[in-house]
């Protein structure tokens, strides 16, 4: 086997003819689709990641609700539950509402009601996120984010009426045969007015763009339910990313609830993110397969200029299988070669992706991730050392298997005919 191998590294070795040539294009291009494979593949993995990290920052690891919408009347009980299983749960009032400015309406709102200390607490607000004035939700106040203060254009101090669902119903009956009137024995209504108080950032975009927050008993008065109650306990854990034993705890404590987690309420964007990063490495390791391609053709030249040299090998005792095996070696020193200069060119280009996007930008005046979409100090990456090996594997397989049809036509040769062959 050893002799094998020594051979077929000889026939790689570069000396002045077309078929080193070939040869040193066919490892390049093994290491041009490995280079991209784990470049594509590290900045899929550090988008995800990245992506939960911002998934975590403004959501709870996990979400009690009960069973079929409606509200939990005594959210104690379900706190305690959570923070006897081992996390920590606060309740609070979630609602979609509708903003007044004058004569214009804002239906894209999603009221948030809880206490400024739960913010802090539970890390929703962190010591950068108040962009102005304070974080205050005492009676009639209201933190809005910096994408609506520049859509409604308001500033801290100034005035905000809401709307909600449950106080705009009560104004109107359903009649029995179709169609609505006014509800004569309902009281004159006045939407709720607030007064900014805070005006802050966390850096997602579709958070920013729709929550909004108040103090818990104004949110209850505008969901007409009594104080104390909860539309949802918002929980954390010690590990958002394992927190299995945690779940199983409060959903055998809380049967009559529902306990959903972060990975549940996002599994579509999540499950996203997974399809998108197969379905890239799948598309680029056609990129391998032209270059194994490549050696195949490569080979199958080598194998017409060394016909002479395999009918001496033959003549000299080199069995079939010995005369295989040197031309599988060749397409598997082409695999590790061009595999390892290729995972040496990924890494590099990751290291300085920074370096090489600003210079893009600068040079074709393009960005690639909008800051004002996604907020990145830089472009996401993380090299997976499992994803490397399952690249570099299917490199080599793929770029063996291509040596097969070669070394196949080589066994196959006629000692004597090679001889004469010219």
């Amino acid at each position: 086997m050893l002799t094998e191998l020594f051979l077929a590294g000889r026939y790689l070795k570069p000396r002045r003819s077309a078929v080193s040539l070939i040869t040193v294009l066919s490892i390049l291009g093994v290491t041009l689709g490995v280079a991209v494979l784990i470049v594509v593949l590290a900045v899929m993995t550090g988008f995800t990641d990245l992506m939960k990290e911002k998934l975590i920052e403004t959501q709870a690891h996990f979400q009690v609700r009960p069973l079929y919408g409606g509200v939990i009347y005594d959210p104690d009980e379900a706190v305690k539950a959570v923070e006897a299983a081992g996390g920590r749960g606060a309740p609070v009032l979630e609602s979609p509402v509708i903003v007044q400015l004058g004569k214009s309406l804002d239906p894209r709102v999603i009221m948030f009601g809880t206490s400024a200390e739960n913010l802090l607490k539970f890390g929703i607000f962190k010591a950068d996120t108040l962009k102005e004035g304070k974080l205050s939700l005492d009676r009639g106040e209201i933190v809005i984010s910096e994408d609506m203060a520049r859509r409604w254009n308001v500033r801290v101090g100034s005035k905000l009426l809401l709307h909600t669902q449950q106080r705009l119903t009560r104004l109107v009956d359903f009649k029995p045969e179709g169609g609505v009137e006014l509800n004569r024995n309902a009281s004159a209504y006045l939407p709720a007015e607030f007064v900014v108080s805070g005006i802050y950032s966390v850096g997602k975009y579709d958070f920013d763009r729709t929550f909004l927050f108040v103090g818990s008993d104004d949110a209850a008065d505008l969901l007409t339910l009594p104080w104390g109650a909860a539309t949802a306990i918002f929980g954390w854990g010690p590990d958002p990313f394992d927190q299995k034993e945690l779940v199983g705890k409060v959903r055998d404590a809380l049967s009559h609830l529902r306990v959903v987690t972060w990975e549940e309420d996002n599994r579509q964007l999540l499950g996203v993110l997974a399809v998108e990063k197969n379905m890239m490495f799948f598309l680029l390791i056609f990129i391998v397969l032209v270059a194994a391609f490549s050696i195949m053709n490569t080979l199958i030249t080598s194998v017409y200029q060394k016909t002479r040299e395999i009918g001496i090998l033959k003549a000299l005792g080199a069995s079939d299988c010995c005369t295989t095996f040197i031309f599988i070696f060749q397409g598997f020193l082409i695999g590790v070669l061009g595999s390892i200069t290729g995972t040496l060119a990924g890494v590099l280009v990751i290291f300085y992706r920074n370096d090489i996007m600003d210079f893009a930008s600068k040079t074709f005046h393009v960005e690639l991730f909008p800051k004002q979409f996604y907020y990145f100090d830089g472009l996401p990456a993380h090299i997976v050392a499992t994803d490397v090996l399952i690249i570099v594997g299917a490199s080599i397989a793929l770029c063996t298997l291509g040596a097969l049809l070669p070394a196949l036509c080589a066994a196959r040769l006629d000692p004597a005919k090679a001889l004469r062959y010219e």
